[in-house]
């Protein structure tokens, strides 16, 4: 199989399993109280990342030791917060809404790197942001734009909106990765920091709230966002970047709402409405014209007539 091939193959197997954590939102979100939810998934993933990682800390510790500041603000980020809000959003909103919030993040992304790098924004990146914006409002509203007159959206749509928000500011920081620090090792410390963050959440929920019961469908929740989302699918995407590029892998990751409405229709029984379809397509078509490159698509310049 060739290289372009395998990467492919597996920027789709991870969006596959990465659209199964929306499910798993939406399908335990009321059996688990979500901090709790989010402590154990990152606590399995970091129990199966540290056999990797051992081999790195100890060369990595004086860096970590210097960067702690960073690596805390990555932990806090896109652990911590990120699929927190998720979970919660998963109380409230469908799985499908979820599956297509959460990747406007490269909208945010574009205006965040405009306030803090001074980074430009092109015509058609600014198009883009107006189009996504529109299909946002659209889900926000469920289609009835008198929703947005009466400021009555719903808390889990706005839930997945902070988790984009959360994932943003986690991609658009990440670029400051101490060099010479190891991905094992970075990817330790944030996944333990977080952890070490989601402490005191976990103790008010277990203090105020009833202790969950350990379900068939609760463990296999856990480890299904543990195992698959945060390891299994973390090493095909680093193999799909490395043979198809981030950008290519990138256009792979928006059939996300596609794979997850299959799945929450599979496995929930969760109904598409027509504002998912309109919503949603406005979203993937505005993140593609804002982000994707015609170079990357091989399409031919505009020809430029002559006066």
């Amino acid at each position: 199989m060739s290289p372009s091939l395998t990467g492919l193959s597996a920027a789709l197997a991870a969006t596959v399993v990465w659209a199964g954590n929306f499910v798993v939102a939406r399908g335990i979100a009321h059996a688990i109280p979500p901090i709790q939810l989010n402590f154990w998934r990152w606590l399995l993933a970091l129990a199966c990342l540290l056999p990797w990682a051992l081999p790195h800390l100890r060369a990595d510790w004086p860096l970590m030791r210097r960067h702690w500041r960073h690596l805390s603000v990555m932990g806090l980020l896109g652990v911590t917060l990120l699929n927190a809000f998720v979970y919660k959003a998963g109380q409230t909103t469908q799985s499908l809404n979820m599956a297509l919030l959460v990747p406007t993040a490269p909208v945010i992304i574009m205006l965040l790197s405009r306030i803090l790098y001074a980074e430009p924004i092109t015509w058609r990146r600014l198009a883009g942001m107006g189009v996504v914006l529109c299909g946002v409002l659209t889900l926000l509203s469920r289609g009835d734009w008198q929703h947005l007159a009466a400021v009555r959206f719903n808390p889990g749509d706005l839930w997945a909106l902070a988790g984009a928000a959360s994932f943003a500011l986690y991609s658009l920081f990440v670029r400051n990765r101490p060099k010479g620090l190891s991905l094992a090792g970075y990817n330790a410390a944030t996944f333990a920091l977080g952890l070490v963050f989601l402490l005191p959440g976990l103790a008010v929920e277990v203090a105020v709230l009833p202790a969950p019961a350990l379900t068939v469908p609760v463990v296999a929740g856990i480890a299904y966002a543990g195992i698959g989302c945060s390891t299994i699918a973390y090493v095909l995407w680093t193999r799909a970047i490395a043979g198809i590029g981030p950008v290519l892998a990138g256009m792979v990751y928006y059939s996300l709402p596609l794979f997850t409405a299959v799945e929450s229709a599979w496995l929930l029984g969760e109904s598409i409405a027509s504002f998912h379809i309109v919503g949603g397509g406005m979203i993937i078509a505005g993140i593609l014209f804002a982000t994707v490159d015609r170079r990357v698509l091989h399409l031919p310049a505009p020809r430029r007539h002559a006066d």
